[in-house]
């Protein structure tokens, strides 16, 4: 990476500077042109409206013809045409040709584009040429090249270029009132490898931006006076919140927040606290729940001090929120443990994790934290008991390879002598040889060719365009699943915790059609928040746009996708699966959090419900004997010629058992590899289990999955009380079922999953 980085500013040096690197790293060959890029999900809406194709036609046959006529920024339109699959076949071969073609020319935005697409092959040596393509967008009078430029220094490494040559033309854009290049060329002098002169000189400039009201210099001058430990880092952390705060970024009005209550928590700071936290509020609705939090906690101590045992419980739940700005475990395991005690068997949980953190604590030399570790796992009490499960579920998942229990059990042993013994994994043992680094390399990469087979199983096409003269091929490959085959009308009221993301009307001044805006599906676990799959929080249609800020919303208590039903509210935040894997799918979950107290009702809607997550262990759950599953969406209903249903539809499935459904679809192997972090391994049994497989079931109702609705739910009716019971989420189908091969989903009760959602999901309010 050091290398890089120095290739990357000998290419930025190269644009900025003609002739200034002839003793320099040479820039790396461009070539080939065009690239050949790697498998995708295509950009285009295959559910376009007639009315929106012609148009998007007649734009593309306008632009080519006024780039025949040496019209640059038309060139770079008819690139985008191809590059989007507006008005042409999706082909980024051909879109890159043109994209250069506007860039030799002097089109910003051509090179800009241009940049970005090298960049998105993700190879290292077209990041190192992305910059240069970059740095001239920005020359060029782009703000979104300056702004990319930047982004790409940050992500390089070490460098031992002199910042001498590097910075005289940056220098001159920054002056001239370049933001990017400010951004640019401090991020390069605050480099580690950088001498103190040179770092001081970085200080500066970030410290200018940020009081000339740049937030993105006052988030820079805040991280980097985070990254530091001198003695005034926190006043410096400090100011720089509180000038971010008022250049309009949210997160430092929070961080500044936060810096008022470290000073204490009386109602003096609360209240400088609460200013900042509204502020945030205002900005970006992710912040407003620290405000309630905060303003509750006083209230809630006070009924706690005079014995109000449930205050003291919502209380410990709110101090036991990591992401809370009053987050304070050992006062929450004080209060929950006390509960728990006390006879409050639903904190007994909440609590021994309370206790597993502290372990850690203890474990890295923190007396008081051993304190409390010893005083919860003694003398036989409740929440000694629950300490005690909580060791064996983890000594049990640990035994499963699952690496984030064993350190949950490594913390416990180190503070009880009774904690169970972890099984020593992987990563112990003596540095590989360079056999055996070989070899781990070669499995690897066997395992990358088989995901990479999968995802071309899936549901992939390939273009052909000819430009020209010469023909040029991209691939594409759809990902998701929808409902397809026979099934079943779903009646109005059957299923009432089915959520649809929902797009807006409107994108990029284009008028969606009603089909257009169905993204994908969800299911309703609790007041607030919605489960869905990992790769629907990103609209690929819309150019990988969050659903957080592209004007997405969740809509609930409808049947009817097209019809004016249900209610609709904002989407505050997404929380994919920390261990999702975008090319096997793994893990393939994620929860959007949405704004109950912001909703909007249609002319009709039906009221709402949770569903039950499956709260059924993997090894007492055969899932090939269960008798009734079906899953659900507003999806194709064919694989091919299919169309969206108004209409939400089920399909019943029959489950395959766990060594078919691996052997049939799944294809995670496991690597036997041994890494320094044992948070970065992940192993094949682990990834398997995740994982459901459903083919169509049987009879006039049964269904299939196909491509593109993503994220419903796989609901099983099958338990002895007959209660709906969320199994698992729809994640990904193989050509619609119509090979043969099962559909997959996401399992909800898989113990990663289930850690995942305690972590992220706030405590429940009693209502």
């Amino acid at each position: 990476m050091r290398g890089l980085r120095a290739m990357l500013i000998a290419a930025l040096i190269a644009i900025l500077m003609p002739g200034a690197l002839a003793s320099a790293t040479p820039v790396l060959a461009d070539l080939p042109i065009p690239r050949t890029y790697p498998e995708r999900a295509p950009s285009t809406d295959r559910f376009k409206t007639d009315d929106i194709r012609a148009n998007e036609t007649a734009n593309a046959n306008a632009s080519e013809a006024d780039c025949s006529a040496r019209i640059w920024a038309a060139c770079t339109y008819l690139g985008r045409a191809y590059e989007r699959g507006e008005g042409r076949s999706e082909n980024r071969p051909v879109a890159e040709l043109l994209y250069r073609r506007a860039c030799d020319a002097g089109d910003a935005m051509g090179c800009f584009r241009l940049g970005g697409l090298l960049r998105s092959t993700q190879r290292p040596d077209d990041l190192q040429i992305a910059a240069t393509f970059y740095a001239r967008a920005c020359r060029l009078g782009t703000p979104e090249g300056c702004d990319a430029e930047a982004d790409v220094v940050a992500e390089s490494a070490q460098t031992e270029l002199d910042p001498r040559a590097f910075g005289a033309q940056v220098r001159d854009r920054c002056q001239r009132g370049e933001d990017g290049a400010c951004i640019v060329l401090a991020a390069f002098l605050l480099d580690r490898e950088r001498s103190p002169a040179e770092q001081d000189e970085g200080r500066a400039l970030i410290d200018r931006l940020c009081r000339a009201g740049v937030a993105e210099g006052c988030s820079k001058a805040f991280d980097h006076w985070d990254r530091l430990t001198t003695p005034d880092s926190t006043a410096r952390m400090a100011e720089y919140a509180e000038l971010g705060c008022v250049a309009g970024e949210a997160s430092l009005c929070s961080a500044r927040g936060r810096t008022e209550l470290a000073e204490g928590r009386g109602a003096a700071e609360r209240a400088a606290a609460l200013v900042y936290f509204d502020r945030a509020c205002g900005l970006d609705p992710y912040h407003c729940g620290q405000v309630d939090q905060l303003r509750e906690e006083p209230a809630l101590t006070a009924h706690c001090d005079g014995g109000d045992r449930a205050a003291c419980i919502a209380l410990g739940r709110s101090l036991a929120d990591k992401t809370s700005p009053l987050a304070d475990g050992p006062r929450a395991l004080a209060l929950l443990g006390s509960a728990c005690n006390a006879g409050t068997a639903e904190v007994c949980e909440m609590a021994a994790e309370l206790v597993v953190d502290q372990a850690h604590d203890c474990a890295g030399g923190k007396s008081a934290a051993c304190d409390r570790v010893a005083g919860a796992i003694s003398g036989g009490s409740p929440l000694s008991v629950a300490v005690s499960g909580a060791a064996a579920r983890y000594a049990e998942e640990c035994d499963r390879l699952q690496n984030y229990a064993c350190r949950s059990l490594e913390g416990l042993a180190a503070s009880d002598p009774a904690a169970p013994l972890m099984l020593a994994s992987a990563t112990f043992g003596p540095e590989l040889t360079p056999e055996e680094a070989a070899e781990d390399a070669r499995l690897e990469r066997e395992e990358r060719e088989r995901e990479k087979a999968e995802r071309r199983a899936q549901v992939c096409t390939t273009t052909t365009v000819e430009f020209e003269g010469v023909s040029y091929t991209d691939t594409f490959c759809y990902q998701g699943v929808r409902v397809v085959g026979k099934g079943f009308t779903v009646r109005p009221g059957e299923t009432p915790w089915q959520a649809l993301l929902w797009r807006p009307a409107t994108w990029r001044r284009t008028t969606l059609s009603p089909q257009d805006r169905v993204l994908c599906g969800g299911s309703v676990i609790r007041e607030g928040w919605v489960l869905t799959a990992a790769h629907c929080v990103n609209d690929k249609h819309m150019g990988g746009v969050s659903i957080q800020t592209g004007g997405h919303v969740i809509r609930l208590g409808l049947t009817k996708a097209f019809a004016d039903e249900g209610f609709s509210y904002p989407i505050i935040a997404t929380f994919r699966h920390p261990d999702y894997d975008p090319n096997g799918l793994a893990f393939d979950i994620a929860l959007v959090q949405y704004d109950p107290r912001r909703g909007t009702r249609g002319s009709k809607a039906l009221a709402p419900a949770r569903v039950r997550l499956d709260p059924v262990p993997l090894a007492a759950r055969r899932v090939e004997a269960l008798p009734r599953v079906a899953t659900y969406g507003w999806g194709l209903t064919a694989f091919q010629n299919g169309v969206i249903p108004d209409q939400l539809r089920g399909g019943r499935v029959k489950l395959r058992d766990a060594a078919s459904c691996t052997t049939e679809i799944v294809s995670f192997a496991d690597r036997k590899k041994r890494v320094t972090d044992p948070a970065q391994r992940f192993d094949g049994p682990i990834r398997r289990d995740s994982v459901l497989c459903a083919d169509e079931g049987r009879g006039a109702e049964g269904g299939q999955a196909c491509t593109g609705d993503s994220g419903g739910p796989l609901i099983s009716y099958s338990d002895a009380d007959k209660v709906p019971t969320l199994i698992g989420v729809v994640s990904g189908g193989v050509n619609c079922g119509t090979t043969g091969r099962p559909s997959r989903y996401i399992r909800v009760a898989h113990p990663r999953v289930q850690r995942w959602l305690r972590e992220t999901l706030p405590p429940a309010r009693s209502r």
